[in-house]
């Protein structure tokens, strides 16, 4: 992890073909990267990495100096490597923050830093109109939603609870798709070292399993073929959500 006041950030994406250049011109994990960059005042310094890259975009040396790793991918899951997604596990365990982004619930670096499927059991539609996403705060003192109101996303793709994965530390926001009335959440969760794995309801006077040393993210929103990323309110849940995984909220 880096010591440095400034918050070290890779962004990673799949280099997706089927995201179009005329939404995307520097892809989805530039627009990403850019935003955080205009947008923190100096306070983050996000690098736009891919899988055609070296080492699928992401060097040991550059883990080692990151301090948030947000993580796009979707068709081409099954090419990142095993080796990286160790490196990835092992990282978030001791420290790194990990935000993962829409359809990195089935990614190798999500199933593995919190040992879930993350299965879609309420399955999942691209409909045509669009579906409309309709984000409700749902935690609106935790540091992730500072500044942010219920929104509208106009156009999404709808993903359905049940959601496998581990019980959520704190469910963020609350997505809401009125076409089918599906609901699903985003959400933190810690993992790692802190944790104790043996830690049922504890003793009382509110002593808990302990926080982990990694904390992600999960932000639902994010379907290639929509704006989703340069939407006002998408852009602040961002920059606050680096800032609570580097640990600075």
């Amino acid at each position: 992890m880096s010591d440095k006041k400034t918050i070290n950030v890779l962004v990673w994406d799949e280099a997706p073909t089927h995201a179009p250049k005329s939404i995307y011109p520097t892809s989805i994990n530039g627009a990403i990267a850019e935003g955080l960059n205009a947008d923190s005042g100096g306070e983050i310094s996000a690098t736009a990495v891919n899988i055609d890259q070296p080492n699928q975009g992401i060097t040991d040396e550059a883990l080692a100096a990151a301090d948030v790793l947000l993580w796009w991918g979707h068709a081409r899951h099954e090419e990142v490597s095993d080796e990286l997604a160790a490196k990835i596990k092992e990282a978030v365990h001791n420290g790194l923050g990990f935000i993962a982004l829409h359809s990195a619930h089935y990614s190798k670096p999500f199933k593995q830093v919190l040992g879930a499927t993350g299965h879609l059991k309420g399955g999942w539609r691209e409909a045509d109109p669009a579906d409309t996403e309709h984000v409700r705060v749902a935690a609106p003192k935790h540091p992730i939603a500072e500044g942010v109101d219920d929104f509208v996303l106009g156009q999404e793709e709808m993903y359905g609870t049940p959601f496998d994965v581990p019980p959520p530390q704190c469910v963020v926001f609350q997505s809401h798709f009125p076409k089918g009335d599906e609901y699903f959440p985003s959400f933190t969760v810690t993992v790692g070292k802190g944790i104790d794995p043996e830690f049922t309801s504890g003793p009382g006077g509110g002593k808990g399993q302990g926080e982990g040393a990694g904390r992600v993210f999960y932000f639902r929103p994010g379907h290639e073929a929509f704006p989703t990323y340069f939407d006002t309110s998408v852009k602040r849940i961002l920059l606050n959500a680096v800032r609570w995984a580097a640990r600075r909220s």
